[in-house]
């Protein structure tokens, strides 16, 4: 496929990002690339390929987002650079999602008839986030504004010891389906229509009932091709 205008985006734990060409990891080796230079304490969480037509979210696990525009985000020449800060992190918070969704500026384009209203319907992004208790919601992304990149972020879901920490936080559209697994070996698998939609500032409802200790390790959108 043209590499052109495609750009890989990475993103770490401490909310550190980088943007450099797919071009750059082009041709690699058995023995593999320095992708990007870390601080000791810290790691790579996303890894996503973008263009300048779509835009960034950063969630973090105390359920703040902040989502910002891929083509403001300068191209890195080299590999060896740690990146610039992506959002402004609380103490002991941390980016738990990186993602990529498309611009909104052809969302929105007046038609009143009910086709075109369930087709406007069927298209809607939501960014669905999951807590480690259970817990979760899906929320329009048009509630998540652009703003500018190193910001504090916006609250996504509240982090309250009912809900626990934020697992994973990513773009689902309505048809979509979800797998969850918790540390105790179990995956259940979840449509998003059946997720309640609620505003960013909420709780949300459980979408899985957990035993014991048992958490919610990850979450992931299930890919239509392989089903």
């Amino acid at each position: 496929t043209d590499s052109k205008g495609m750009y890989i985006i990475f993103a770490t734990a401490k909310g550190k990002i980088r943007k450099n060409n797919l071009d750059d990891f082009s041709s690699i080796n058995t023995s593999g690339k320095i992708a990007m230079k870390l601080d000791s304490d810290d790691k790579i969480v996303g890894v996503k390929i973008c263009k300048d037509d779509q835009d960034i979210i950063l969630s973090t696990k105390f359920g703040k987002c902040i989502r910002f525009e891929s083509k403001k985000l300068r191209i890195f020449k080299g590999r060896s650079s740690k990146g610039i800060k992506g959002i402004e992190l609380a103490t002991n918070d941390e980016i738990v999602s990186l993602s990529i969704i498309d611009n909104d500026k052809n969302l929105k384009n007046g038609k009143k008839d009910k086709d075109s209203k369930s087709e406007v319907k069927a298209k809607e992004k939501f960014i669905l986030s999951i807590t480690e208790n259970g817990y979760g919601k899906k929320t329009s992304h048009l509630d998540y504004r652009v703003t500018n990149r190193g910001g504090k972020g916006i609250i996504g879901i509240i982090n309250s010891p009912r809900n626990g920490n934020i697992t994973s936080s990513f773009p689902v559209y309505e048809g979509d389906e979800i797998l969850i697994s918790t540390n105790k070996g179990r995956v259940i698998r979840v449509a998003v229509k059946e997720i309640r939609s609620a505003g960013r500032n909420t709780q949300g409802v459980r979408i899985i009932k957990l035993s014991g200790e048992e958490k919610v390790v990850s979450a992931i959108k299930i890919d239509d091709n392989l089903i």
